[in-house]
């Protein structure tokens, strides 16, 4: 019986399965898929950020083009009614509106010289001096660049009265020494100052053959210390050789000047400088007027030795008369050197100079005869600090116009830059003389300056 119920049965067991398995399978869901990698994730957002980026571009170009359509319609609306008023309002006869007006006020600045302004004041004393502060000297110097190829210089010179060595001879013009007088004062005398041009003249620059011109009055190129002016001495004055030739305050004169920069030769920096003056200076010469003028040749020789030397050899060579008519020559050769040692980097602080020269006078007497006469001068100087040198010079000095007399003498000084515009200097001088004996003085000098040209060293 069991038999024939599975045999009855199975048909409808096999129908039942082909209806249910269907729904069973549509009630099972299907496997998840699986989930984009993190890379995959910044690959899209990177790609969202750029198509935003090229979004925003394009909008601001629209706003941009917007604003500049926009403000070219008002400008040529601005522009029609313009030109509709001018229409309406037509002027009675033309303006010539080609030609621009300025007050070039702030040009005014630029076409004024500049000025510099330079004093020494002196508290000395001596032997046969008395203790007091003199205004030695005062200059107002204009300098400026007339156009491209002309420069021009003028120096105004205020000299007070000082009082100089006494046995200085004032008589050089007649060829007779100043004899002085006896007792203490002998030695002494008071040099009378008064307002007065020093230079003044004009230089054409970059000439042909790499030349330059100078016309007017100038301090000559006898040596490289002659051409200084006083403020500017490494000494409180000139070295006595060049007083004893040219005076007190050296040798100027007015005429023509041609300076010759030379290729170079033997030297790292070769010029010759050529000068024809009227020859006014009382002392050397005789000639005020261009019927006697004196002629000058300086050549100089400049090295390089190393970064921190330099070597420079200068020859001087002048001719002139002493008397009116032209009779009576003075001939005069100098040789004079300079060495200066300054360490790279250390050139504030630290420094050496020797300078020297060598000159020998040669002039004609009245008598019919002739007298030769020798000088020179020798000084050391050492940087020891920041602001603060030390030298010593020696001097030594044969009469030009007197046999048989001669000076010589040594001054140590020490001197002090506070700063570029204001200097102290203090000076013991010791001079002895054949004829007037030993004389002792010092000096302390306050220099001070103001301007683009301070302490010229030409």
């Amino acid at each position: 019986m069991s038999t024939r119920l599975i045999r009855g049965t199975g048909p409808w067991l096999i129908a039942l399965l082909l209806v249910v398995a269907p729904a069973i399978a549509q009630e099972v869901p299907p496997a998840a898929p699986e989930p984009p990698g993190i890379d995959e994730l910044q690959r899209q957002i990177d790609e969202l950020t750029r198509q935003l980026q090229a979004v925003q571009q394009q909008l601001e170009a629209l706003k941009a083009q917007q604003e500049a359509q926009v403000a070219r319609a008002e400008t040529e609306h601005l522009r029609q009614a313009a030109a509709a008023e001018a229409a309406q309002e037509a002027p009675s006869e033309a303006v010539d509106t080609s030609t621009e007006f300025s007050s070039g006020a702030r040009m005014q600045a630029q076409l004024n010289p500049e000025l510099s302004v330079t004093g020494d004041i002196f508290l000395l004393g001596g032997d046969h001096l008395r203790t007091e502060m003199q205004a030695r000297h005062f200059e107002l110097d204009l300098q400026a660049y007339l156009d491209p190829f002309t420069r021009m210089h003028v120096v105004f010179g205020y000299e007070g009265a000082h009082s100089i060595w006494g046995f200085e001879d004032e008589a050089h013009d007649s060829g007779e020494h100043a004899a002085g007088d006896e007792g203490d004062d002998a030695h002494t005398h008071d040099a009378e100052g008064g307002f007065a041009l020093e230079e003044g003249y004009l230089t054409w620059l970059h000439m042909p053959g790499n030349t330059a011109l100078t016309v007017g009055r100038k301090r000559q190129q006898f040596g490289s210390l002659n051409r200084w002016h006083m403020h500017a001495l490494p000494q409180t004055d000139y070295p006595w050789v060049i007083q004893e030739s040219f005076g007190a305050h050296g040798l100027a004169g007015t005429g023509l000047s041609l300076e010759w920069f030379m290729p170079r030769l033997w030297a790292d920096a070769n010029e010759l400088v050529v000068e024809i003056m009227n020859g006014d200076n009382e002392v050397a010469f005789a000639g005020s007027d261009w019927k006697r003028p004196t002629a000058l040749v300086f050549f100089k020789n400049y090295w390089d030795l190393s970064p921190s030397t330099y070597f420079e050899l200068d020859l001087s060579v002048m001719h002139g008369v002493t008397d009116r008519d032209g009779d009576l020559d003075h001939d005069l050769l100098a040789l004079d050197a300079v060495y200066d040692w300054y360490p790279a980097g250390r050139e504030l602080y630290r420094g050496v100079q020797l300078r020297g020269m060598v000159l020998r006078s040669s002039l004609d007497l009245a008598d019919g005869g002739s007298r030769t006469s020798w000088g020179g001068y020798l000084y050391g100087q050492l940087k020891f600090a920041r602001g603060w040198i030390a030298g010593l010079r020696w001097d030594v000095v044969e009469d030009q116009w007197v046999a048989d007399e001669s000076y010589w003498g040594l001054s140590p000084y020490v001197t002090f830059w506070q700063s570029e515009f204001v200097r102290l200097r203090g000076q013991f001088s010791y001079r002895d003389h054949t004829t007037y004996g030993a004389d002792q003085r010092f000096e302390l000098q306050f220099t001070f300056a103001a301007g683009p040209h301070k302490h010229e060293e030409y």
